[in-house]
Order: structure tokens, then sequence, then C-alpha cells
């Protein structure tokens, strides 16, 4: 029988699971109904470093057991995915298993890949895997080299015992001496250990000692080189984990294909022995440094890495794999990493390398900025609200130093409250980037890449997100139907608060909570047209797509996901008419209003829409602002499809649309006019004989 505590960390791998799909979803439009079809994506980007704009995607009919593929140079690598229903195993809370018949697939994808007669058919992307391992093939046998078939079946759960029995009786069949077949599993436990690697951070070394290969040591009083065996960065990353890295950009890059090659290199004897000549090593900063030729030894005080976190977490992941002691022990003797050290105390110096050296994965520019004053100081300040909140200023950042099963409270995890214990209070400034530009006016470009770190020179918008605030005029000119632009003389030159920047961000996130998924809407839309006879389980796909845009539930929903952005700065404009400006003051005290309060305590979105969908478990929600003014977009959004709903369905682009200047316009005239109608009807959402405006709490009331 599961623990509370198991059950807790099962259904935590299962919400990190979803909301990587969810930004896949963001990524891959042509997948935006399909969590099954976003898995492949996800399992090709964790496991295989392979970007979504270059699977070789077969999954569907006729894919002949492939649901994706990658050709190498020496290595042809096929995935069968198998992804459960997420909300079953929510309601389940256990994990799924997998009997022989799985097993069985890898067999059919080796039958058919190595089948020379070609009986076999496939879809026309199965065919085209075929042709292209052959073609690898041939061309590696012409060179005397072996080209390996490797077939992977990642599930997001567990083989059963009957399962396994046959997995090694499929490996004994297809072995050989070359190894030139190879069948793996990915299975639960390994999907749930790359989404919440345990990378604990505790206090920064005050010291380190680092052996050094005899004769390889160069020093001065400012800088010192030297070749340090690779065990001796294993061994520091048991030890001290992600507190070696405070100073680096950005930590470990899970989906880099970079990462993915220096794990392989290391796994060869050839790749250990030359290690050293192929990679840019390690740079580390200290306050001082002594160098000891005669025990061959440098000892470093108030180390830090600056440049060097994807070499020194692949190293401790490869050497975690081997498994044999003579292997370890090559391992030791013979793979050596370059080490550069830097002795200052000026920080200005170390950003500047910091910046400068982190080049082996390309770097973003949202990491470019992650070390700025500006975004230390905000990552400063939301750590002093009433609710603290651990602002994310780099990539993989709070994954990375998150306490994880060391018995401590795991930080910035609400304390003793009734929703879920997976929630964390944390916002990305990535994330945070485009709720900011929604709620501040420019939802007509918050639906595409928004080019938030890149700086107003580069074309970018970093200096209107964070170092400018809207002034008085700017809010003023929200809440009015003409688009606002960025000017200078309606932005104020300081970055805003953390308040104003939480409450786009707790709008932004209940939204796609409380909106049904693509998924979950066709779902349910389909249900409800087999409940009526309008289609059976044997209709064509083609009388389903029919039937499914012929349903009015159906499009308004799809409509409402597809402007998520857009509902954001109709938020504000709401927020604007009845409380003015949003300014940091206003901001602070609409955090306490009934509702949105709740999400800012414990920002648990999932559980707390469940909650209210459910009558009974919320009261009041007449005074949840959240719940309220959704409502009222909604009514609004159906009001504006009445008449716009068949322009909506004929335009190719259906976001690019619904984001226009001239939508979000009439959306914002819409919300005025359903305004003045709605007084003469009651509503769940509003009370009777008033405008919605008008119902809307009072700010003094609620402080």
């Amino acid at each position: 029988m599961r623990t509370t505590e198991e059950t807790n960390q099962f259904l935590e791998t299962v919400d990190l699971l979803k909301k990587r799909l969810e930004q896949l979803q963001e990524e891959i439009p042509e997948a935006i109904d399909d969590y099954h079809r976003l898995f492949d994506y996800f399992v090709g980007e964790q496991f295989e470093g392979i970007s979504p704009d270059e699977i070789k995607i077969c999954d569907q009919k006729g894919d002949q057991k492939i649901d994706f593929y990658d050709a190498g140079e020496d290595r042809f690598v096929v995935y069968q995915c198998k992804l459960p229903e997420l909300e079953r195993l929510e309601e389940e809370k256990s994990i799924t298993t997998y009997g022989p018949d799985i097993v069985n697939e890898a067999e059919d994808v080796l039958t058919f890949l190595t089948d020379n007669s070609g009986a076999a058919r496939g879809n026309e992307a199965a065919q085209m895997a075929r042709n292209k391992y052959r073609s690898s093939k041939q061309t590696s046998e012409a060179e005397n080299e072996i080209y390996q078939l490797e077939v992977i079946l990642a599930c997001f759960g567990k083989l059963t015992p009957p399962a396994e029995e046959r997995l090694a009786e499929l490996r004994d069949r297809w072995s050989n001496d070359t190894e030139e077949f190879k069948i793996k599993v990915v299975d639960f436990d390994a999907i749930a250990k790359e989404l919440s690697l345990s990378l604990v951070a505790p206090a920064r070394p005050e010291q380190i000692k680092l052996q050094y290969k005899k004769d390889t040591s160069v020093n001065t009083n400012e800088w010192g080189y030297a070749l340090v065996p690779a065990t001796e960065f294993y061994d520091l990353f048991d030890k001290y984990k992600m507190a070696l890295f405070d100073l680096n950009v950005r930590y470990y890059l899970e989906r880099s294909s970079v990462n993915k090659e220096i794990i392989k290199s290391l796994n060869t004897a050839k790749g250990q022995r030359w290690f050293h000549l192929l990679n840019n090593g390690v740079t580390i900063s200290a306050t001082t440094s002594s160098f000891s030729d005669s025990r061959l030894q440098v000892t470093l005080h108030n180390p830090q890495i600056i440049n060097g976190c994807q070499t020194v977490i692949s190293i401790f992941r490869a050497y975690s794999q081997i498994k044999n002691e003579y292997k370890r022990q090559k391992f030791t003797e013979e793979c050596y990493v370059p080490v550069r050290i830097i002795q200052t105390q000026d920080p200005d110096l170390l950003a500047e390398i910091v910046t400068a050296s982190n080049n082996q994965n390309k770097m973003s520019p949202r990491n470019l900025r992650s070390n700025s004053r500006v975004q230390r100081v905000l990552q400063r300040k939301f750590d002093q609200l009433a609710y603290r909140y651990f602002y994310e200023r780099k990539d993989g950042e709070f994954k990375s130093i998150r306490e994880y099963g060391h018995g401590r409270r795991r930080p910035f995890r609400p304390k003793n409250y009734q929703y879920s214990s997976r929630s964390y209070r944390e916002i990305s400034n990535d994330n945070l980037a485009k709720a900011w530009l929604s709620f501040i006016g420019f939802s007509k470009d918050a639906s595409e890449k928004i080019n938030a770190f890149e700086l107003i020179d580069e074309g970018g918008r970093y200096e209107w997100l964070f170092e400018r605030c809207p002034s008085v005029e700017h809010w003023s000119a929200i809440s009015h139907d003409a688009q606002v632009s960025f000017d200078d003389d309606k932005f104020e030159p300081y970055t805003p608060e953390p308040v104003q920047y939480l409450l786009s961000h707790l709008i932004f996130e209940f939204v796609k909570a409380y909106l049904p998924s693509p998924q979950a809407n066709k779902k349910e839309c389909i249900t409800r047209l087999k409940d009526v006879g309008k289609i059976t389980d044997s209709s064509p796909a083609e009388d389903i797509n029919k039937a499914l845009m012929e349903d009015e539930d159906y499009v308004l929903n799809q409509i409402l996901y597809n402007m998520k952005e857009v509902i954001v700065e109709l938020y504000a404009w709401i927020l604007i008419k009845a409380y003015g400006p949003l300014n940091a003051d206003i901001a602070s005290k609409i955090l306490q209003l009934p509702g949105i309060h709740d999400l800012y305590a414990v920002p648990d979105f999932k559980t707390y829409v469940n909650n209210l969908r459910k009558e009974g478990l919320l009261e009041n929600l007449e005074d949840n602002i959240l719940f309220t003014c959704f409502e009222f977009i909604k009514e609004t959004v159906t009001r504006w499809k009445s008449i716009h709903e068949q322009e909506y369905l004929a335009s190719q682009r259906r976001i690019r649309y619904l984001h226009s200047a001239k939508v979000v316009e009439q959306m914002k005239d819409f919300l005025g006019k359903t305004d003045e109608n709605t007084k003469r009807f009651a509503y769940e959402w509003k009370p009777p004989q008033t405008n919605f405006l008008q119902s809307l709490p009072e700010l003094s009331s609620h402080q």
C-alpha cells in the first residue's frame, strides 16, 4: 500500500508532466488536441535532445508501432510511447502497468525495419523511417562499421513481471556479439527522475580542495589552470549539489543535445581519454587560491563554478551510470577536465566573466540578463512579500535548488492549507513577462515570441517589461478602446513592483486553469454529441470534426482558449474601470479581495478551480473577483461570437486573428455594451438590477 508521501510524489510527477505538455502545447499548435502526441515530443526532447521542429513523427494510423525516430551517424533510434489518460491517473493515484503486449510492439518495430522484402507496409512516415534506416545501415557497412538499431519503449508506467520476462526473451532473440540491436525501456521512474531531478542546494562551500594532474598546473596571483580528474567534480557535486553554481547564469539544461553528447562521450574509453581536449572545461571563481605542487592540490576559498554547470552534472550522470568497478577505475585514471581558476572579489568582473564564458550551449537572452541588478532586486523583493514567492530569473533555477527528500520543509511551499501539497509559490520571469505584457495592453503581441529579454536596441522589449512602469496615462488608455503603444511619455523610469507583476500572473494562471484544455473540450463535446445521437463510435473523422465545429459550446471554449492573453488584457480593462490605475497600492489591495487572495497565498490553481466548479465548496461566488470577471468576459465573448463567428472560423490562423488589434478593440467595445445590457438580468456571477462593474467589491472593505 502506498504511503501518503508516495502518493503525493506520484501526483506531483503527473502534475509536472502535465505542465510540461501544456508548455509544448503552446509551442506546437498542430498537436494542440492530443496529449499523446505531445508526449512524443516531450520524450524526444527529454531523452534524445531532439527539438520539436526536428523530430520525425510517425504516430498515426499505419505507423508500424513507430511513434518517432532519429537517425544518427552510428545509431538509429525508434521510440514507441505510451501515455495513460492523465485525468484517470489523478483519480486512481496509482502507476499504470503494462503487460507483454507492449514488448511485442518493440519486436514489431524491429521486424518492420529489418524486413528487406518490403512486404510489410506502413504509412508514409514509417516507410521513410525504414528507408532511412536501410540507407544509413548500408553506408556504415560500406565503411565496415556497425550501425546500431535501438528500440526504446517509453511508457509513463511500469512493466509487469510477465512483460519483463517477455523483454528478456526478446533481447535474447535479437542479441548478437556486435550489439547491432538494442531494446531499452524508459519507464515511470526514469521519467519522474527527469521531471524532478533531485538537486539539493545546501550552503555554498567555504573551501574546496582539488587534486590535479602532475605538470599541468600554472598560476599567478589572479588566475590559475590545471587538469583535474573528472571524478573530483563527481565528488563535489555529490556533496554540494547546486550550491556550486549560485553565480552561474543558468542551471542544468535537461533538454540540451550538447549534454546528451557529453554523457555519450563519457561512456566510451576514447571519450574519457580525449575529454580534456574536446570539452571547454570548468571555470571556478574564488576569493583566494593556493597551489601546492608537492601535494598536487589547489585550495580554493569561497569557490563558485561560474562556467561548467553542464559539464559537471553530465560527469555526475555519466559516472553514476558506470557500475563496473574496473570501468570506474579507468574513468578515474584517464578522464580529466581543464579547469580555469579566477581569483577575484570584484562582482562586476565576475558578472562579465560569467556572461562571456557561458557559450558551450547556446546562451539565451534570459540567462544573459539573469544576474543583472534589476533581476536580482526583483528576486529579493518577491521573497519579501507577505507570502514569499521564489522569482526564478534563470533557466532551471527553482527546479535545481528545490529541496527534495531531505527532511526539511521545501522552500516556498505553503503550510497547513486545505489544497494540494504539490504547489509552490514560484514565479518564472519568462512566464511572468507574457502575463505582464498582456496585462499592460499588449495582448496582441503576447501569443507569439515576445522577445522579453532582448534589449530595445536588439528589437526586444526588456526595458519596457522590467525597467519601466506604466503611468496613469497608460493605464487610462488601456481602459479605452484604442490600442496602446510603448511611449516614453506614458511609462515611468522604474521597475514595476512585485504585487503588480503578481496580479497579472495570478490572473493569467487562473484563466489557463479555468479554461478546459483543448483535449478536455474535445472529449467532453464528443461525449455530448454521442449522448444526443449526432455521432457514434463508428463515425468517420470527417463527420466528427463537422459535428464539433457545429457545437456552440465547443467553438466558444475553443475561442476562449485561443485568446488567453487577450482575456488577461480584458481583466485589466475591468479592473481599471472599477478601481483606477493599477499602481502598486491598488494592485496590493486587489490581491486582498476574495478569491484572488486565496490563490495569492496558495497558488494551487488546479485544485482551486476544481473546487470552484463543485457547488458548495467555495462560498459567495458573487464576491470572487476572478470567477465573476471571467464569467463576465465569457458572456462578452459569447455576444461577440454571435456576430463574428463565421469570420473567426474562416480565418487561416485563428489564434493570430483573435489577437489582432481589431478584434481586441471589438472585445473591449463588447465589454462596455455587455456591462450595460446585463443590468436587467440576473446571473450567478452578478446581482440583479446593477451593472457588472458596479457590483465589484470595494477595496477599502477588504483591508
